[in-house]
């Protein structure tokens, strides 16, 4: 052999970097049928790609497997786009799968799930919205399909179970893009009709066939409905999202039907059983009444009414004269206490009286006492100042006197002034600017 000789893992990634660097194969779309799907504990999903002849191992890692919003399963046609590598530890060809998608079908579902989770989120599935459906209603409401098998399953069932129900019935088409607008204008329709049950029905399909009972407008309108809405879309197996927002959801349309009405074979018999249970009832009240009544018949007022009358009559009279005796005496008490009430308030005025002549001669007392007071003060006051004025420097200076003072306040001896100082001599008519010449002291100072 002239040609030299490779490693395994020498070849294998060769090969690969072959692969992942030919753009036909990365990034492609691929479709086939799921097979193997494992959901491994890491987030990644493990599972096959095969069709009529062959088959690819496929991986998801769980960062792209947590952004999908769909789910695989073992059998679903779908739709890959991934890229085309080698895993070298294996050498085994593999899809490294970025997204994932029903083929055909499978878009519809998504969109399903869709609308689902966005009306969920909205409160329009809340079962506390939900209106209770009538026991007995006499008045149904039918919306389906002309001349379908749904429709005669739900009159056929009617007839049998509930027949004296009126059947208040609007055709549509129940499948098809102009389906679900012909329903929403059926139920306001019905909502003038003034039915006590509303029943949405039609028979199976295929998710296309059912497509129009997953209209967004449809389902809000059966939430705002003032009718119980009954639905029963399709199959057992088949939910459609009016199921989700309707009052009760029925597996089928006679299903509907059935829970809509009572069975009249039912009613039939708790009516009799009412009926024995009432005819026991009347005839036990019955035989009651009649005991109570022979039991009066022996009673002394039975069997001669004058002498519960008399004896009605004397109770009558005694209370007659008890009325008249309480009334005599309460007439007495009111004389008493208007007597009462007037001496009181004659003494009441005498005391009034009374304390006002006290007042008015303690008044007078304490204005003479307070006179004299006054006269007896002013006088002393008037003594005072007859003494304060007799003090006073200014009746000293009338009698020749003056006041001598230089620029530090009044002077009382030669000591405190100096010849040349400038002295103001205060006399009572006014005052004399002086300048000393000389100053002589007494006692040899």
């Amino acid at each position: 052999m002239s040609q030299a000789v490779v490693k395994v893992s020498t070849l294998v990634s060769y090969l690969k970097s072959k692969i992942d660097q030919d753009n036909y194969l990365q990034r492609i779309l691929v479709s086939g049928e799921i097979s193997n799907f494992v959901h491994h504990r890491s987030g990644h999903w493990y599972f096959t790609l095969k069709d009529e002849a062959s088959r690819l191992s496929c991986v998801m890692f769980s960062s792209s497997a947590s952004r999908s919003k769909y789910y695989p399963k073992d059998g679903d046609k779908v739709i890959l786009q991934a890229n085309t590598s080698v895993f070298e530890s294996s050498g085994q060809l593999q899809l490294y799968v970025t997204g994932i998608k029903l083929d055909g079908i499978g878009d519809l579902h998504i969109q399903f799930e869709l609308l689902k989770k966005k009306l969920f989120e909205e409160g329009y599935f809340d079962e506390n919205h939900k209106l209770e459906i009538p026991k007995y209603p006499m008045r149904i409401g039918l919306i389906t399909g002309k001349n379908t098998a749904a429709r005669e399953d739900v009159v056929s069932t009617l007839a049998r179970r509930w027949p004296i129900a009126d059947l208040v019935e609007i055709n549509t088409l129940v499948q098809g893009e102009a389906a679900s607008a012909q329903i929403i204008q059926a139920i306001g329709k019905m909502e003038k009709e003034e039915v006590d049950v509303l029943l949405l029905v039609r028979g199976g399909g295929s998710i296309e066939d059912l497509w129009a009972f997953n209209d967004e407008a449809l389902a809000k309108c059966i939430y705002h409905c003032t009718i119980p809405i009954i639905t029963g879309v399709g199959h057992e197996i088949d939910t459609t999202i009016v199921d989700y927002v309707s009052d009760l959801r029925a597996p089928t349309p006679t299903g509907a039907c059935e829970i809509a009405t009572p069975d009249q074979e039912d009613v039939k018999q708790n009516l009799a059983l009412l009926k024995q249970a009432l005819i026991k009832q009347c005839r036990s009240d019955v035989e009651f009444e009649r005991a109570q009544v022979n039991r009066f018949k022996n009673m002394t007022w039975f069997i001669s009414p004058g002498t519960l009358v008399d004896q009605r009559k004397m109770k009558l009279d005694y209370i007659s004269n008890r009325l008249q005796i309480v009334s005599y005496s309460s007439q007495k008490k009111r004389i008493e206490l208007e007597q009462v009430s007037q001496n009181f308030k004659s003494l009441v005025s005498k005391k009034l009286h009374q304390v006002g002549l006290e007042v008015q001669t303690k008044a007078q007392f304490i204005n003479q006492n307070v006179m004299q007071r006054f006269d007896r003060e002013n006088k002393k006051l008037g003594s005072m100042i007859h003494l304060l004025d007799a003090y006073s420097p200014l009746n000293v200076l009338k009698r020749g006197y003056s006041i001598t003072s230089n620029s530090k306040g009044i002077c009382t001896s030669v000591k405190q002034v100096q010849v040349g100082d400038e002295l103001t001599v205060r006399l009572t008519d006014g005052e004399l600017i002086t300048k000393v010449n000389r100053k002589e002291s007494r006692h040899g100072n």
